[in-house]
């Protein structure tokens, strides 16, 4: 600002600030309930992928426990499998890697045990 609207403001000029201010305002609140939704939804997204995840660890410790029990599988033989799928997708990590971008995400397994 220089001397002269130091000195002299003028009510439309101040209206003009107050404006800017209100409008500044109303966006700062719109981006911030976007962020907020945004957390809602990945919020959401996590507690189904733990959902899924829980699910997925009853299957295979019902599986598992199960052939271990009827004896028709012997845990060596399952090890080789794993080892054997886990080195299939290129990537030696524990886990079953998707294949490349390309690939869609899974929505995840609809898991129903009858």
């Amino acid at each position: 600002m220089d001397f002269w609207d130091t000195f002299f403001d003028s009510d439309h000029r101040q209206r003009r600030d107050i404006e800017s201010l209100r409008k500044s305002e109303a966006a700062r609140k719109r981006a911030e309930n976007r962020n907020l939704r945004s957390l809602d939804d990945q919020q959401a997204r996590i507690e189904a992928l733990e959902q899924q995840v829980g699910e997925l660890r009853l299957v295979c410790q019902t599986l598992l426990t199960t052939l271990k029990e009827s004896g028709t599988v012997k845990p060596e033989q399952i090890s080789e499998v794993m080892h054997r799928i886990d080195a299939a997708d290129g990537v030696v990590d524990g886990q079953s890697t998707p294949r490349g971008p390309d690939e869609p995400p899974s929505k995840g397994p609809q898991i129903r045990a009858w």
